[in-house]
């Protein structure tokens, strides 16, 4: 059986600066890159659309 999910637009935390906004640099006294997912932000917009494909199980029988 296969069935579509639609999951709707929300907003969550950027997983890549955490939120913050920023990337740390490597260098110490240099001013943080900004995050290139969430633009500075620190949120995103994720949503999703998923396709399943549900079977039964069933196990082969050893002879």
């Amino acid at each position: 059986m296969k069935s579509s999910v639609s999951k709707p637009p929300k907003i969550a935390l950027c997983r890549v600066c955490h939120g913050t906004g920023h990337i740390p640099t490597s260098s110490v006294g240099f001013k943080p890159a900004v995050c290139n997912q969430c633009g500075g932000s620190g949120r995103v917009t994720v949503s999703a659309k998923i396709e399943l494909d549900i079977r039964p199980y069933n196990p082969k029988k050893e002879a």
